[in-house]
């Protein structure tokens, strides 16, 4: 009985998760000198001097949510073993983003030159399985909430991955004509965090959904 305790436990630390992780990172960006978050990407507070608290926030939110994902539900349904799947590999996703830190770009952090490095490479991997992970479990989940006659999960689902998807790429095409000197300034850091955001709610309302029953040993 206890096991189990702890083990709901760690399942609803790691669904509430990816919540605080928004949370702690509009508050990490509120805080930090120079950054701005409607022209600065999120990734970008995991550079710096201040990065280690954004690299520890995604680090555990990561952690917390593979652990999540390894303790819920057993369903035999296919489509839900996928999105467990597709939920572990945001899960590794997320962590490492926090492993390593992004680059330097669009005077952020203050006073450095924009540079391309292997680290900041391997945190651009994390962020696209970040976001491809939660399109593609999205889509699965939707379409079995559909064939199960889910019609208002299935709606969020698919409305979830068309959102997280456009707002993605929208913000990564922003990002480049700012760097490039395309454009003088642009929203990127704004749309990425909403895509974000949009898709760590949506994980937590898919983790949730997907625990165990009470009394399910």
């Amino acid at each position: 009985m206890r096991a189990n305790r702890m083990l709901r436990l760690v399942l609803l630390c790691g669904a509430v998760s990816p919540v605080l992780l928004i949370v702690g990172l509009l508050w990490d960006g509120a805080t930090r000198d120079g950054y701005d978050q409607v022209r600065h990407g999120v990734s970008q507070l995991t550079s710096g001097d201040g990065g280690v608290v954004a690299r520890l926030l995604f680090v555990s939110c990561g952690a917390l949510l593979l652990a999540a994902v390894l303790i819920g539900s057993r369903s035999p349904r296919s489509a839900l073993r996928w999105q467990r799947r597709l939920l572990g590999l945001v899960a590794v996703g997320l962590v490492i983003a926090g492993l390593f830190p992004t680059d330097p770009a669009l005077g952020y952090p203050p006073g450095a030159r924009d540079a391309v490095s292997v680290a900041g490479a391997l945190h651009q991997a994390g962020g696209t399985t970040l976001f491809a992970g939660v399109v593609a479990a999205a889509v699965v989940a939707g379409r079995d909430a559909r064939r199960h006659g889910r019609s208002r999960w299935a709606a969020a689902c698919l409305l979830t991955a068309w959102a997280v998807a456009v707002l993605a790429v929208t913000a990564g095409v922003v990002f480049r004509a700012v760097q490039r000197g395309v454009i003088g300034s642009g929203p990127a850091g704004l749309l990425e965090l909403a895509s974000m955001t949009c898709a760590l709610c949506w994980v937590t309302a898919a983790v949730l959904r997907d625990r165990p029953a009470p009394g399910t040993p």
